[in-house]
């Protein structure tokens, strides 16, 4: 199915169909000038195909759902739950209800979770959607190591799971929603020291969540013997145990707080062989993760953490996440041949610490081997190609993605979705696809580049290299579609007019044509394609700095080369209307200073930065600033937090910046030829919401309202389409959109 986007502020879609004349007819008929007959499937040299192959990058892979949590300590209270806003590849909340509980709080009384606690954990989601984040939960009344800190009454805590379902926080937000610990009772969350921690509470405890947390996102448990008693059978039973698919058993994942800390993980494991087999099939559907022990000294009593015991179990278990706190003594070990497991190919990683490896082995890793391309194909032909990958990772994604292929030239480019399942691409395995794609007559002659998108939760253009997976080779990735390079195809003239793209074998839609030039894909790095030379707001030797805005957001870059071993950058601002001084950084890790952060908060805020640049987002508010307002001084400058904090780099400006309101049209002009039977969709995609739409046709003005689409049917002649589009804070502008011409 062809790209299809939720309208920026609609309620409903509104379609238009305007009809130039009476007649009908069959839709997208193809067009065969002098009734010449067109190769098979529009391949213009049959059997005249290329191969691609793709070297491995050694190092750290971000991709959402996977690897080092962010984990935020998530404070409430009664009546007054504050707002979060963190960033991460998965943000881990550990959300303290103990002031809901009457084993907890100071005053031993039990209260119902209120109308402020959903709304703010509401808006937190929200931020995280808003940023790119994934999301995972863990409700619990304790965070101290408190014995028993829960409710009076296990029907308390049951009463707090269904206000939780009821308020279908995790519901709205499933599209982001990696997993839910079960937590709730002991220590911790942890499910023991409590009055409910017993097997017997732990499995009604988790049927509770399993009803409330939305299928088919993963709940998981402390300790193997909960899922054991859940499913009725004896715990030394496990290894032969296999959830039937789809079922509320296949949901169910371990989070092991206590990973490698002794022969039994710290108790996590009564007999490690038989539940680490189970993990092994368990972990398909669902998620192993948590936190390696902090006691190295007492985890090297035990073998268990030992290089040559961990990484088999690692691949056996699946592990998908971790808090970042890998044992440091894994630097001290090389990784190499002795290391490898069941015929992978990890040899990119001799000479690597196993630290690094373990690092860059968290969840899934998709290498590509290589990609099988025709030379040259037809306009409207069929685009069929191979592909073949390896996931060298510890584990697979989990949820289902969103798959798309893209074909792009010279920025501009068309997408359709196509039915890959990455959540069966599993650790170890080759997999070998074929795909074959209708494409659209109207793509330009010359060379088309093709990739692969997978993602999460992206429905707008203007988030669309959000939670998107990110293959583990030199040179493939495209930062702005947030999608992976297969090969190309050279594209050459035919005499169709069918502008239609899909598989072959589903649904084909009639294709778009966007282009995301001078969006900022907020990365850190500066790339061409986001910042130019009329966006250079300072220079200064080797360090530029640069600054745009669209309707609600100021966006700065800074070529800064720094070396810093702990970089933290800062940002500063001052308005020139009200005289006060803006100021922020983020260290490594995460952490975020504002300086009005009381205040303003720092909501919809996004810092990403590398060895040589830095980029942010920050929203107007923040700045407490809008359209037209000047900054008399923006700077950007690095200290690193490993030595003594000493400066490495700062650029300023030496005039005031003027924010000035902008927004971007991602529609690029489509020349097209149609026959007078042919139906012809467009669709407004933009970086800010729409207020209203006028659409003309020759200049003639034939709609206007809330609509962004808009059908042609039963062409008669010739015509040009424009759009002018106003968004929200009244700025407007007028593009091309198509040129149809009509072939009788």
């Amino acid at each position: 199915m062809v790209y299809i986007k939720k309208l920026f502020n609609s309620k409903i879609l509104v379609a238009l169909i305007f009809i130039f004349s009476a007649l009908s007819g069959i839709l997208f008929t193809a067009c065969s000038g002098n009734d010449a007959k067109e190769p098979e499937n529009g391949v213009s040299e049959q059997g005249d195909k290329r191969i691609f192959s793709f070297a491995e990058h050694v190092g750290t892979i971000s991709n959402p759902g996977m690897g080092y949590t962010t984990t935020d300590w998530y404070h409430t209270a009664v009546g007054a739950t504050p707002v979060r806003d963190k960033q991460g590849d998965i943000v881990l909340f550990f959300i303290d209800l103990s002031p809901f509980s009457a084993g907890a709080n100071s005053d031993g009384v039990d209260y119902d979770l209120d109308e402020r606690f959903f709304i703010s954990l509401r808006a937190t989601f929200e931020n995280c959607r808003k940023n790119g984040s994934t999301v995972a939960v863990r409700f619990r009344y304790d965070e101290n190591g408190r014995d028993n800190p829960e409710p009076n009454s296990f029907e308390q805590i049951l009463k707090h799971i269904s206000q939780i379902k009821q308020s279908k926080v995790l519901e709205d937000y499933k599209d982001i929603l990696m997993f839910v610990e079960s937590g709730f009772v002991g220590k911790w969350g942890e499910q023991h020291g409590g009055k409910y921690t017993s097997v017997d509470y732990k499995a009604r405890l988790l049927k509770a969540m399993l009803d409330c947390v939305p299928s088919p996102i993963p709940v998981t448990v402390r300790t193997p013997d909960t899922f054991a008693k859940f499913v009725g059978i004896e715990r030394n039973k496990l290894a032969d145990y296999k959830a039937e698919e789809g079922s509320e058993a296949s949901r169910v994942g371990l989070y092991n707080d206590g990973y490698m800390g002794s022969d039994s993980d710290l108790g996590t494991y009564a007999d490690r062989e038989i539940e680490t087999q189970w993990l092994s099939n368990q972990t398909l559907t669902s998620c192993f993760g948590g936190e390696f022990s902090g006691n190295i000294e007492f985890a090297k009593k035990y073998d268990a953490y030992l290089p040559e015991n961990c990484i088999p179990e690692m691949y056996k278990t699946h592990l998908t996440y971790i808090n970042s706190n890998i044992f440091q003594l894994y630097k001290e070990y090389k990784f190499d041949k002795n290391y490898d497991v069941g015929g992978i190919d990890n040899s990119a990683y001799y000479g690597q610490t196993v630290f690094d490896f373990i690092r860059d082995h968290l969840g899934y890793r998709f290498v590509l081997g290589e990609t099988v391309f025709p030379k040259k194909l037809l306009q409207g032909g069929i685009l069929e190609f191979d592909f073949s990958l390896v996931n060298k990772g510890f584990a697979n994604p989990i949820k289902k993605q969103k798959c798309e292929i893209i074909l792009e030239k010279d920025g501009n480019f068309v997408t359709a979705e196509v039915g890959l399942d990455p959540a069966k691409w599993y650790s170890g395995k080759k997999i070998s696809q074929t795909l074959k794609i209708k494409l659209p007559a109207f793509l330009q002659e010359g060379e088309w580049k093709v990739y692969l998108k997978s993602s999460l939760g992206v429905d707008e253009l203007k988030n669309y290299n959000y939670r998107s997976i990110r293959f583990a080779n030199k040179d493939v990735w495209n930062e702005t579609l947030g999608a992976n390079y297969l090969g190309f195809v050279e594209i050459q003239s035919s005499g169709s007019c069918d502008n239609t793209i899909g598989e072959t074998d589903g649904k084909t839609e009639f294709a778009q044509l966007y282009n995301l030039g001078g969006r900022v894909c907020v990365d850190g790095t500066v790339s061409a394609d986001e910042w130019s030379e009329s966006d250079k707001i300072a220079e200064s030797g080797k360090y530029s700095l640069y600054a745009k805005c669209d309707g609600e957001n100021l966006y700065i870059a800074a070529d800064i080369p720094h070396g810093s071993k702990s970089p933290v950058f800062n940002f500063k601002a001052k308005n020139a209307e009200n005289g006060l001084s803006y100021w922020l950084y983020q260290q490594a890790g995460g952490f975020i200073y504002f300086n009005h952060e009381e205040r303003l908060g720092h909501g919809g805020l996004i810092i990403k930065y590398s060895d040589f640049a830095f980029e942010i987002k920050i929203p107007f508010r923040m700045l407490e600033i809008e359209n037209g307002s000047q900054l008399s001084e923006v700077s950007v400058f690095v200290q690193d937090s490993a030595d003594e904090w000493k400066g490495k780099g700062s650029i300023k400006t030496e005039t005031a910046y003027t924010a000035v309101s902008d927004f971007r049209v991602f529609n690029s002009f489509i020349n097209l030829t149609a026959d007078d039977k042919s139906e012809l969709k467009f669709k407004i995609e933009a970086d800010t919401e729409i207020e209203s739409v006028v659409w003309y046709l020759d200049g003639i003005e034939i709609a206007s309202g809330n609509l962004l689409s808009l059908t042609l049917k039963d062409n008669a002649k010739d015509r040009r389409i424009t759009a002018k589009i106003t968004a929200l804070n009244g700025t407007a502008k007028t593009v091309e959109i198509a040129q149809i011409n009509v072939k009788g």
